[in-house]
């Protein structure tokens, strides 16, 4: 069954959700079985940092449902440290694109995102951002998945930006922080994305959204929902399983269902889909029964 609204998180393998949301005595290995059990989406977040293995990739086609999508973010390295400059971050991003294939061969990859430096400005870089774009090395079209823009500074909020990405199909990235106003413009009547980073004052993501900003945002996402035919909605303030709690909660306010509600799910059941017990056995509690 395709999906039409996602909410997820950015990330999942955090210690310090292990009680907020984790169960105790489920180890780090599992944490994305756990996940994936609940939520039907997640935006990588480690790709920003480091390239992954093509096994670890692999991995997590295999620990994931069927229906399972994640978006990725492109690595800093293209973004940030050579801010989009082909002639040096090429190499980086078709070794990237190269180590995404699993996702892509699985049909999981919903969206990459491009998340730009506050540095990155439009009087400096914008035909920049138009190479970029004229020269991306993958196919969109054929390999299904959606190029999603996320700006950091204010200069791109003008109507020659915005037209340029309705024309280019290109997805704007709707942030919810303290540098950008949080306009909901979608350019790309296929696909909308939303990042909730919060309001913390160190770091942003430090923060939890109150019930009453939860359904006040659900009423601008609902307006996003009418006009596209697929909305990602990702929870990046990741401090103390925040992420998690806002995602239920968005879910819920948008009269969601996760896949399993998390109150219903035994760790011995995700320890069997990991191998660390034989699909055959059974718990204790059922058992006794």
């Amino acid at each position: 069954m395709t999906q039409k609204v996602l909410v997820g998180t950015s990330g999942w393998g955090y210690e310090e959700w292990v009680g907020p949301f984790y169960p105790k005595g489920i180890s780090q290995k599992d944490f994305l079985t756990y996940y994936s059990t609940i939520f039907y989406t997640n935006e990588i977040n480690t790709t920003f940092y480091n390239t992954p293995s093509r096994w670890v990739v692999e991995n997590w086609v295999k620990k994931t449902p069927d229906n399972f999508l994640f978006t990725a973010k492109i690595p800093k390295v293209v973004t940030h440290d050579n801010k989009l400059n082909l002639e040096e971050c090429s190499d980086h991003l078709d070794y990237y694109l190269e180590s995404m294939k699993p996702l892509l061969t699985a049909k999981k990859l919903l969206a990459f995102l491009i998340q730009l430096p506050p540095s990155f400005e439009k009087g400096k870089h914008f035909g920049v951002l138009r190479e970029f774009i004229e020269n991306w090395p993958g196919d969109r079209k054929r390999d299904d998945y959606y190029l999603v823009i996320e700006f950091r500074h204010k200069s791109w909020m003008d109507d020659a930006v915005f037209n340029y990405l309705r024309d280019e199909s290109l997805t704007y990235c709707a942030v919810i922080e303290p540098l950008l106003p949080p306009r909901m413009d979608v350019t790309n009547d296929e696909f909308a994305y939303i990042r909730f980073h919060g309001y913390g004052k160190n770091p942003w993501f430090n923060y939890f959204f109150k019930e009453e900003e939860i359904k006040r945002w659900a009423v601008s996402i609902g307006e996003v929902i009418q006009k596209s035919e697929r909305v990602g909605i990702y929870f990046n303030n990741h401090f103390s399983g925040y992420a998690t709690k806002n995602s239920l909660m968005m879910m819920r306010e948008l009269n969601l269902a996760p896949r399993n509600d998390p109150k219903s799910i035994e760790i011995f059941e995700i320890k069997k889909k990991s191998g660390v017990y034989s699909k055959d056995q059974i718990s204790l509690d059922k058992f006794m029964k």
